[in-house]
């Protein structure tokens, strides 16, 4: 990678559709163009948890670089940011399939610790070079009910979210301490980003 990977006449593309990513850029002062991509989630059986989450999220940046080479805009002046974010205890957790499904991650995790991996990919536009780094949060749970657990799920429709919730929202509540980067259990480890591009 070069040393300087990014500079302040360079814009940011966020391959992502989520609006935590967004706010989370907005609130560091940068405005993304967003353009999110449709790709394969599968992944091969027994992956390490950092390698999915990296591997998810180069998916995504190629998938968007590729978009970029049939678009009508000059994008030469991008850097592409693709990312993802799962939940491991015992098993990888995406976003849940079903009710049953988030009833059962959300069990899994009650009274014990897991941990959550955001993996980067960034795509320097004019030279394709990419830099893949993930980073880890191990989140703390607190005890809860089945009936809170079937509370939570009713109320916030948590079939978007890995893991089946959101650290800001409701579920926060029950989440005793973490041991790492907020920031990263919402979905994006920004100050890692801004190291990696010299913001």
């Amino acid at each position: 990678m070069p040393e300087k990977y990014y500079n302040a006449s360079m814009r940011i593309i966020l391959a992502s559709k989520s609006p935590r990513r967004l706010e989370i850029m907005r609130r560091h002062g940068i405005e993304p163009i967003l353009m999110p991509t449709d790709t394969d989630e599968t992944l091969f059986e027994g992956i390490e948890m950092c390698e999915a989450a990296e591997t998810l999220a180069e998916r995504k940046a190629r998938a968007c670089y590729e978009q970029l080479q049939s678009a009508k805009s000059d994008y030469s002046d991008c850097i592409i940011i693709g990312a993802d974010t799962i939940v491991y205890k015992n098993e990888i957790m995406g976003k849940p399939s079903d009710y049953d499904d988030a009833f059962r991650m959300l069990s899994l995790i009650r009274n014990t610790h897991h941990y959550v991996v955001t993996g980067v990919a960034l795509i320097d536009v004019p030279t394709a070079e990419c830099k893949v780094f993930s980073d880890v949060t191990e989140v703390f749970c607190k005890d809860y009910t089945d009936e809170q657990i079937a509370e939570y799920i009713e109320k916030e429709q948590p079939y978007d979210k890995a893991g089946s919730y959101a650290i800001q929202g409701p579920f926060g509540e029950y989440i005793d301490h973490i041991d790492g980067d907020y920031e990263n259990v919402v979905g994006l480890p920004y100050y890692r980003i801004a190291e990696a591009l010299n913001l």
